[in-house]
């Protein structure tokens, strides 16, 4: 179903900077559905939602902005219906998303940390090392500004180190840059909260908080920032980067990436700078290299747009995040595919589907049986219809010495009628349901069995067929595609005469295709 409502979960923390919690408010105020942010308790006194405006121009205009403990507090919170609950926090544990994934869909963005395994939807817009895959990735979603003018190191200097500086990088960086030779009015900076402009060298130039930081990376020849949101936006924007990192962590994915960087600065002394002084004067000295780096870099986000982060999860579903026959909570995700993560259940040890997105109406049409079930097989699907029938036959077999040599059949995702061709043959009174018109238009017109078109159990009703209930139901292949397994189930009972026979097969999960390649398996 939909999502109604969307949650942002930002890393607000004291010392964790602004930058999370700008792209979530800058999401959340695009959104076409309702959307909140949920911020913690403990802020630093320059992040106070009262103080904000200076961090994030035009906080909080129409979003509405909750404390955790209040809004734990309140019943009627967990009960708003159908809700993503999106984790913007670099490194979620497995417990931060499990308070809420009983009653929410969590869903990651750029989160390396414990939770990647078991959120059942992850998204990843900064490019950089993971720990494993995304359901989709796309520095689209970054929305980064135009590109400027070509880098030039050469030229004007900001400093920029998120709207909290949490490292206090930026008064030891530019002593730093002027001991280096740089002139004081080459330098521009923006003010950290609670930085006095007169702890600051003297010459340099402050911007104005207020302002939005991406339209003016265009006037800067080079950008020193930390690895993040700001380190993207400067080479998308044609400046020549350098990373400065308030810790190893940092440093690490700044390295990773591929950004020339002095290491981190973060928590250091002054007596401790000389080695970041000696990378900057290397750095300094070879600034084609600098060029040439910031030209790769930008070349890895000029990729074709995927539409905003908005769009997208205003477009998400939000399935329950538990095993679909036991009722785990959250089951570790072993494969991701866009809008679909499959899951493995530690206690039951099902393989299920979490989907993120309607099944498009043209998944299932004549391609799917022609040219997708040929790569797969290497033939199509009817020139496999034999082979199929013969399958048919002995599975008819089985169902025969259940008791149930003849009476009416319904074979649920029939396809093309291979199985329906079989049972008529054998003595019953087969039926057809498939999602796919052209699949039913062939049962119907080419073998003369009664069939239709609809999804299972949604759209199916007693009414298509003459027989209300049936003596006998089959799946062949077919259960797994299913995300509500109680309303399939509640359907199935309902059409199944007395002492009938339900039959359906399903992959094995542990045989040796899902051994080989789990992903082409799935």
């Amino acid at each position: 179903m939909p999502s109604e409502r969307v949650l942002f979960f930002p890393l607000s923390r004291k010392g964790m900077g602004s930058g999370h919690l700008r792209r979530c408010f800058d999401t959340a105020r695009d959104m076409e559905i309702p959307a909140s942010l949920i911020i913690d308790d403990e802020l630093p006194d320059a992040l106070l939602p009262g103080d904000w405006s200076g961090v994030i121009p035009d906080f909080p205009g129409s979003t509405s902005v909750l404390l955790t403990s209040d809004a734990l507090k309140d019943n009627s919170f967990f009960d708003a219906g159908r809700t993503l609950a999106v984790f913007d926090r670099r490194q979620s544990t497995e417990a931060d998303i499990l308070l809420w994934a009983g009653k929410f869909t969590p869903v990651l963005l750029d989160d390396d940390g414990q939770a990647r395994i078991f959120a059942p939807f992850v998204l990843d817009s900064i490019p950089g090392p993971r720990g494993s895959d995304a359901n989709e990735a796309s520095p689209s979603w970054l929305n980064l500004p135009p590109r400027g003018q070509k880098p030039n190191p050469g030229g004007l200097i900001l400093l920029s180190f998120g709207g909290a500086d949490p490292a206090g990088i930026t008064a030891p960086l530019a002593q730093i840059l002027l001991k280096t030779g740089i002139t004081a009015s080459r330098i521009h900076l923006t003010l950290p909260p609670g930085v006095l402009p007169d702890s600051l060298p003297r010459g340099v130039n402050i911007l104005d908080s207020s302002g939005n930081l991406k339209n003016q990376l265009k006037n800067y020849g080079m950008v020193f920032c930390s690895y993040g949101l700001t380190a993207w936006e400067a080479v998308a924007a044609g400046c020549a980067v350098i990373t400065a990192d308030p810790t190893d962590y940092h440093a690490f994915l700044s390295k990773a990436a591929g950004f020339p960087g002095i290491g981190r600065m973060g928590g250091r002394s002054g007596w401790q700078f000389g080695k970041n002084r000696k990378k900057l004067l290397k750095l300094l000295d070879f600034p084609e290299s600098l060029v040439k780096s910031a030209e790769k870099l930008a070349s890895m986000v000029e990729l074709r747009s995927k539409g905003s982060l908005s769009s997208l999860l205003d477009s998400l579903e939000a399935p329950e995040s538990r095993c679909l026959a036991c009722g785990k909570v959250l089951p570790s995700v072993i494969a991701r595919f866009p809008r679909q993560s499959y899951y493995r259940c530690p206690d039951c040890g099902i393989t299920g589907l979490y989907r993120f997105g309607k099944v498009p109406e043209d998944e299932y049409g004549a391609d799917y049986f022609q040219a997708e079930y040929q790569n797969q097989y290497g033939k199509s699907y009817l020139e496999d219809f034999q082979n199929i029938k013969a399958m048919g036959v002995s599975r008819l077999e089985i169902i025969s010495r259940r008791g149930k040599k003849d009476g009416s059949l319904l074979d649920i995702g029939c396809a093309f009628g291979p199985f329906l061709e079989a049972a008529r043959e054998a003595g019953y009174q087969p039926h057809g349901i498939d999602i796919s018109p052209d699949a039913v238009a062939y049962v119907r017109d080419n073998l003369g069995i009664p069939a239709v078109s609809a999804a299972f159990p949604g759209d199916f009703t007693e009414r298509m067929f003459s027989s209300k209930r049936f003596d006998i139901i089959t799946l062949w292949y077919v259960i797994e595609h299913f995300t509500d397994l109680k309303a399939v189930f509640a359907a199935l009972n309902s059409l199944l005469e007395a002492n009938g026979v339900l039959a359906l097969s399903t992959p094995n999960g542990a045989g040796i295709s899902a051994r080989r390649s789990l992903k082409r398996f799935l």
